[in-house]
C-alpha cells in the first residue's frame, strides 16, 4: 500500500476512533442540572448564520448553518446538539473534517484542533424532515407543521431539531437567518428584516438579530399572511398573522405599542432593536412562547398573554437563565407583570390577585407545590407554582419594602444584567440591597419551602 494512501486510512481510522469514544465529560460537561446532555463548555458561540430552504408540500428542509465560535481549550473533538436530520458534510475552517452521531449530538473531529483562545468556524450541511420533540411534561416544541407550513421553537430543548448548536442558555450569541420558502409564504424570525427577494417562484427572507440570544429564543415561522411592518416610537417591529387567526388576533395585538411603552416606563429601555408578534394556527400546541424580539402565538393571543411575553423580553431574553431551576426569574416575572399591568389599566389590583389567590387552600399541592425557586426535575419547569406562586413571591416582596423600591429593584435586575445571565441568588442580594432589609425568611417562604407559604 502507498504510504499516502497508508496515512489516509490511518488518520481516517484515528477519527473513527475518536468519534466513537465518549467525549470528556460529556455528560456534565455544561453544568446544566435537568439536560446534562446539552450543550458544552469547550467552546463560546460568537454567531450563527442559518440558511434554510423549506418545502411544505415534503415537510422537508435544507439547511446550511455557519458557526463561528472560540475554543475555551484544546479541541481534538467537540460536538454540537442536534436532534435528527441527516448530515452530509461538516468543514472547520474551511476543511473538511470527520463526523458522527450519538443520539441528539452532532460528534466532529477536525483535521487541525482549534487550539485554547483560538477562534474558528464550523460549517454544518443537513437536510431531512424535522421533528417534533416531545418534554418530559408532555408538551411539545421543535418543528411544528402546521396547515400551511411550519414553525421551529425550542424551550426549553426544540432547538437542536432544526439548528445545530451549543444548547445552553449562558452561551448567548448572534443569529442571521436565510429562509427561502415557496413565494406565496413568508419566512419569519427574530431580529429585523433585512431583505426580500424573488427567484424562480420562491422567495428569501433575510433576518438579523444582532443582541445575543440563547438559542431556544430562535424562531422560524413559514406560513401565509400578510407580513407587515410598523414602528413603535422609532422601534420597527414586524407581524405575521395566520388569515384564519387575523380577526380574532388583531385587538390583542393592536395594544402593543402601548404595552412596550408601559413596560419600558417601569424596566427601562426596551432591550432589543426590533420588535413584533408570529401568530399561526397550531391549536394543538396549545402555547406562545417570548421567542426573542418577536414572540410566537399558537393561537389568538388575548390581552395578558402579549403583555405577558412582551414583559419576556426584558426577563427571560435580555436577562437570561444561567440554569433552568432558576425559570422563577422568568415566568414569575412576566406573571407579575400582567397583573401591574392590569393595576394600572383600569382592572383588579396585583395585591388583590394576590389575596384571592392566597385563599387557596393548603391541601391543593397541584397549586402550591413544588416550590417556585425549586422545581426539582426537567417535567416541572412550567407548573403553575412557577408561574403564579412565582408570581406572588414578587408581591409578597412589593407588601414588604413597597412599591417603589420593589420597582427599583425590577429596573435595576433588567438594567444591570442586560443581555447577560443571572442567577437567584444573585436577585435576592440585589433586593436586599436596594431595600436595606434582611429578606431571607420572604424568599425561604415563597422560594424554597414546600407548601402553602406562611404569611409573615
Amino acid at each position: 500500500m502507498p504510504l499516502a494512501r497508508l496515512s489516509r486510512c490511518l488518520l481516517a481510522l484515528l477519527a473513527l476512533a475518536l468519534l466513537a469514544a465518549p467525549l470528556a465529560g460529556a455528560a456534565n460537561d455544561a453544568g446544566e442540572p435537568f439536560f446534562p446532555r446539552a450543550g458544552s463548555r469547550a467552546f463560546d458561540v460568537a454567531h450563527y448564520e442559518v440558511s434554510l430552504a423549506y418545502r411544505p408540500a415534503k415537510r422537508s428542509l435544507e439547511a446550511t448553518t455557519t458557526i463561528e465560535a472560540k475554543a475555551t481549550r484544546g479541541l481534538k473533538r467537540f460536538s454540537l446538539d442536534l436532534d435528527g436530520l441527516t448530515v452530509t458534510r461538516v468543514t472547520v475552517d474551511g476543511v473538511r473534517a470527520a463526523f458522527g452521531r450519538g443520539r441528539d449530538k452532532l460528534k466532529i473531529v477536525p483535521k487541525t484542533p482549534p487550539a485554547k483562545g483560538e477562534r474558528f468556524t464550523v460549517v454544518v450541511d443537513y437536510h431531512g424532515h424535522p421533528r417534533r420533540v416531545v418534554d418530559t411534561d408532555g408538551s411539545s416544541e421543535g418543528w411544528i407543521v402546521t396547515p400551511d407550513g411550519a414553525f421551529g421553537v425550542g424551550e426549553p430543548q426544540g432547538t437542536p431539531a432544526w439548528i445545530p448548536c451549543n444548547n445552553v442558555l449562558y452561551d448567548k450569541a448572534r443569529f442571521s437567518f436565510h429562509l427561502t420558502v415557496p413565494a406565496r409564504l413568508s419566512g419569519v424570525a427574530n431580529g429585523r428584516l433585512t431583505s426580500v427577494t424573488s427567484h424562480g417562484g420562491r422567495r428569501t427572507f433575510e433576518w438579523v438579530e444582532s443582541q445575543p440570544m440563547a438559542t431556544y429564543l430562535a424562531l422560524v415561522d413559514i406560513g401565509a399572511g400578510r407580513l407587515t411592518g410598523s414602528t413603535i416610537d422609532g422601534l420597527p417591529s414586524w407581524t405575521l398573522i395566520d388569515p384564519a387567526l387575523a380577526k380574532r388576533s388583531r385587538n390583542a395585538l393592536a395594544q402593543l405599542p402601548e404595552i412596550v411603552r408601559f413596560e419600558s416606563s417601569i424596566y427601562g429601555p426596551y432591550p432589543f432593536d426590533a420588535a413584533g408578534s408570529v401568530v399561526d394556527n397550531a391549536p394543538k400546541l396549545g402555547y406562545a412562547l417570548e421567542t426573542q424580539t418577536r414572540p410566537i402565538y399558537a393561537f389568538a393571543p388575548d390581552l395578558t398573554t402579549v403583555v405577558h411575553e412582551t414583559a419576556h423580553q426584558w426577563f427571560g431574553d435580555s436577562v437570561g437563565l444561567r440554569r433552568w431551576p432558576n425559570i422563577w426569574l422568568n415566568e414569575g416575572f412576566a406573571t407579575w407583570t400582567e397583573w401591574y399591568y392590569a393595576e394600572r389599566h383600569g382592572g383588579r389590583s396585583a395585591r388583590q390577585i394576590f389575596t384571592k389567590l392566597y385563599r387557596v387552600p393548603a391541601s391543593d399541592t397541584a397549586f402550591w407545590e413544588p416550590p417556585a425557586g425549586h422545581p426539582g426535575q426537567s417535567k416541572n419547569l412550567f407548573t403553575t407554582s412557577t408561574y403564579v406562586r412565582g408570581a406572588m413571591t414578587l408581591e409578597a416582596l412589593r407588601l414588604q419594602i413597597g412599591t417603589k423600591k420593589m420597582l427599583k429593584v425590577l429596573r435595576l435586575w433588567a438594567t444591570d444584567q442586560r443581555h447577560a445571565t443571572g442567577d437567584i441568588d444573585q436577585f435576592t442580594t440585589l433586593a436586599e440591597e436596594v431595600s436595606g432589609q434582611d429578606l431571607k425568611p420572604l424568599f425561604r417562604r415563597w422560594l424554597d419551602s414546600r407548601g402553602k407559604p406562611a404569611r409573615a
